[in-house]
């Protein structure tokens, strides 16, 4: 168990937008950037969002992908789908183990995420977090030891087909 309990409101969530925004694939494309401003305005006014952006991410995604523990404690109330596929098939605990968010993979873990769900590339949590990992992420050995200790398999990528689903 993490120890981190869900937040009942979102309140507290305004700096992981923030922080977001600062993740390289997303500050690097405006439409990203849009889609996560728009996400926020759409959370602090309605409280409820099921949008995806032009990746077929959802926030759910970039929440794990920014390793935004508040956030995605706050999405996760709503009961969505932990292992929903973005358009190259790569699920948020994919993005989570790529970007070695340990605490994210935790709760992504704990709440049904598969540690063995394959992109359509053959590619698993394991795989991304071993050959896309940063390796200056000082998280990245203990995410997979965590990951290898739940039972992930490390497999051999199919060819691409030339859409990688690359950082």
């Amino acid at each position: 168990m993490t120890g981190i309990k869900p937040t009942p409101g979102c309140s507290d969530i305004g700096p992981e937008f923030e922080r977001l925004k600062a993740v390289r694939e997303i500050s690097l494309n405006a439409k990203l950037v849009a889609f996560v401003e728009k996400a926020h305005q759409s959370l602090q006014s309605r409280g409820l969002l099921k949008q995806r952006d032009c990746y077929k991410r959802s926030l759910l995604h970039y929440a794990a992908m920014g390793n935004c523990t508040k956030l995605l404690l706050y999405l996760l109330q709503s009961k969505p789908d932990v292992d929903s596929r973005d358009q190259w098939g790569r699920t948020p605990l994919s993005w989570a183990a790529g970007y070695g968010s340990l605490t994210v993979v935790k709760v992504l873990l704990e709440q049904g995420a598969n540690v063995n769900a394959s992109d359509y590339e053959g590619g698993t949590p394991l795989v991304w977090l071993i050959h896309a990992g940063n390796p200056e992420i000082s998280s990245l050995v203990a995410t997979e030891a965590y990951l290898r200790e739940r039972g992930a398999k490390d497999v051999t990528l199919r060819a691409s087909n030339g859409h990688g689903a690359g950082f």
